[in-house]
């Protein structure tokens, strides 16, 4: 036991003395980062003692406490490479950090113009001097505050200050005016604030003339008017930097000058006959834009139009003359038309058309134009008015080929011609010769209907035509014939209506309720085959057409069968005694002549008479 107490104490101070001898070190330092040619300060902690410093770095302090586990050092940052520095402990434990020199440029610029085309690419070039490390390097171009290029280094190793050159291209827009542009250098360094340098600011102006100039003016100005001429520059920017000055070429103090817009009134009387060039011309900054157009100064010029005749026949021909008698020829062309048809144009100061007369229109118009020979433009116009003599002529749009009319209505005959002069028109109806003119009023009567001729006549010739007239008219009081007005229950019946109407009439009956009839002849008959006593009553007949109606009712007694009986008997006692009479005289006569037979016996009553003749005594 006592051995075992001995290895284990022997045991327990090894390990002690072990653990004695390993050691932490830790440097602390504030940045990786340090100015170029500043100094860095670093402390450097351990549980050792004995620390020590190695760095190929320029030591400005130390400090080294031998007793204690403390040790801090100041170096001074010369050298362009990253360097490392250590701290030792006396075991060789150690810690190493790195210092990193940096330096902000020494100078930054920007090159970009103050005026800026709009719409056009430009370029911002940003310099940069003496800065390191390049890696870290933000560079960058800021509009209005807001990055809009950025360029960065990341593989770039190169130590020491350099020289760096970026140029940025862009279009500038409206939106970018009066804006401010800047060139910013960043060292991304992290934990070292205020590593930012920028440009002073740029403040540029962009600018626009998109478009030549528009110039608005008469081509051709008749000289001792004034004339307004103007000058546009449509879409310009800024208004207020535009200048545009408007002339007359060769027309001394005609200058103007304006922003966006420039106009003023040309007074011709001071100015000869000819031709003259409006120039404008805009500028904004640097920029400019010319736009020309030339105006003609001419004496206004002057025609004579002559007609051979100004009344004419159809087929007749008339010549036309036109003719300048005031005015350049060179500078104007003559045109003669007829009632805006197709012209005849010709470049000359004496112009003759012949017209021949096809149109039948009581008036027809010459006319004679001067036109412009560069832009066609017309100038000055006389004419002349013809007068058109041609026969009548019917057609169906003035007279159709039918009329129809209504009896009792007042009506104009509808049958017009068209001649020049104006024709007189007459028509006549051909069986009844009834004449009507077509210009007096009359009241239609259905004798008028029939096939008329229509005659047309001025002083020029005579045209017929033929015209259908129908006078249509309402439906006369229909009549109704009927078989018999009375009848016994089971008799016939016909009952028929006719009503005299133009156009031809519709036919219906108002008859009796529950009465059963057969219609014929589209509505205008009615049969009863087989009486009873529902066909008792009235039965009315009703016409129709589109100018009137009217109706007749007619009465039709059906008899019951004990009444007929008696009838029948009172008829045949009536005719039994006619027979009985018959026989009678019949044996009378023949008494009468066997009698004559045996003596002459004279007769002066006819047996047929009916009475007995009495016989003539000779008493000789």
């Amino acid at each position: 036991m006592g051995i075992y107490w001995v290895l284990l104490a022997v045991f327990h101070v090894a390990v002690l003395a072990y653990t004695g001898n390993s050691c932490t070190v830790h440097i602390e330092k504030e940045n990786d980062f340090v100015p170029f040619g500043q100094t860095a300060f670093l402390n450097c902690t351990s549980n050792c003692t004995n620390l020590s410093w190695e760095t190929r770095l320029a030591k400005v302090r130390e400090y080294k406490d031998r007793t204690s586990n403390y040790a801090w050092v100041e170096v001074r940052v010369s050298e362009w490479e990253d360097s490392p520095i250590q701290c030792l402990a006396t075991d060789d434990d150690k810690d190493e950090a790195t210092v990193i020199p940096y330096v902000l440029p020494s100078q930054l610029d920007i090159d970009l113009k103050e005026e800026l085309e709009e719409d056009k690419e430009h370029e911002v070039t940003c310099s940069v001097y003496g800065v390191a490390p390049v890696q870290y390097v933000i560079l960058s171009v800021t509009r209005g505050g807001e990055t809009i290029f950025r360029r960065t280094y990341e593989e770039d190793t190169r130590r020491g200050p350099q020289n760096l050159t970026e140029t940025f291209t862009f279009n500038a827009t409206r939106s970018d005016n009066l804006q401010d542009f800047a060139c910013q250098v960043t060292l991304n360094l992290p934990n070292i604030p205020n590593t930012t340098v920028q440009t002073s600011p740029v403040t540029i102006r962009t600018y626009a003339l998109p478009e030549d100039p528009h110039i608005t003016a008469e081509t051709w100005v008749e000289k001792g008017t004034e004339t307004s001429i103007s000058c546009e520059i449509p879409r310009a920017f800024p208004p207020d930097n535009i200048t545009t000055v408007f002339s007359v070429e060769s027309y001394p103090n005609t200058s103007v000058t304006g922003n966006m817009f420039v106009s003023f009134n040309l007074d011709t009387n001071v100015l000869p006959e000819d031709r003259y060039n409006l120039v404008c011309v805009s500028q904004v900054f640097s920029a400019s834009k010319k736009s020309n157009k030339h105006i003609y100064i001419y004496d206004p010029p002057m025609v004579k139009l002559t007609v051979s005749s100004n009344v004419a026949n159809l087929s007749d021909t008339v010549t036309a003359d036109c003719k300048l008698i005031q005015g350049t020829s060179d500078n104007f062309d003559l045109s003669i038309s007829v009632d805006g048809g197709e012209a005849k144009t010709e470049e000359s100061p004496d112009l003759t058309e012949n017209i021949t007369i096809t149109r039948r229109k009581p008036n027809l118009t010459v006319t004679c134009k001067i036109i412009i020979r560069d832009n066609k433009k017309e100038l000055l116009t006389k004419e002349e008015t013809l007068t058109v003599h041609y026969p009548p002529e019917f057609s169906e749009s003035l007279c159709p080929d039918s009329i129809v009319w209504v009896e009792g209505n007042e009506r104009l005959f509808g049958c017009r011609s068209e001649g020049n002069p104006t024709p007189e028109e007459k028509c006549t109806l051909d069986l009844a010769n009834l004449p009507l003119q077509t210009t007096t009023t009359f009241s239609a009567e259905r004798n008028m209907s029939g096939i008329y001729t229509c005659q047309a006549s001025n002083l020029i010739g005579t045209m017929n035509k033929s015209v259908e007239v129908t006078v249509q008219y309402p439906p006369e009081i229909p009549t109704v014939d009927i078989s018999t007005a009375s009848i016994s229950v089971g008799g016939f019946v016909n009952i028929t209506c006719h009503s005299d109407a133009l156009p031809p009439p519709t036919y219906s009956w108002e008859i009796p309720p529950h009465a059963q009839v057969d219609f014929f002849k589209d509505n205008r008959s009615i049969t009863i085959r087989e009486a009873s006593l529902y066909h008792n009553g009235t039965y009315t007949c009703h016409v129709k057409n589109k100018h009137g109606n009217s109706s007749t009712p007619q009465n039709l007694e059906v008899k019951s069968g004990d009444k007929d009986n008696t009838t029948s008997l009172i008829i045949l006692g009536f005719v039994g005694g006619a027979i009985l009479v018959a026989i009678i005289i019949g044996v009378i006569c023949y008494f009468y002549h066997q009698r004559d037979k045996k003596g002459f016996y004279p007769v002066e009553q006819n047996c047929n008479s009916g009475e007995i003749p009495m016989p003539e005594i000779n008493t000789a």
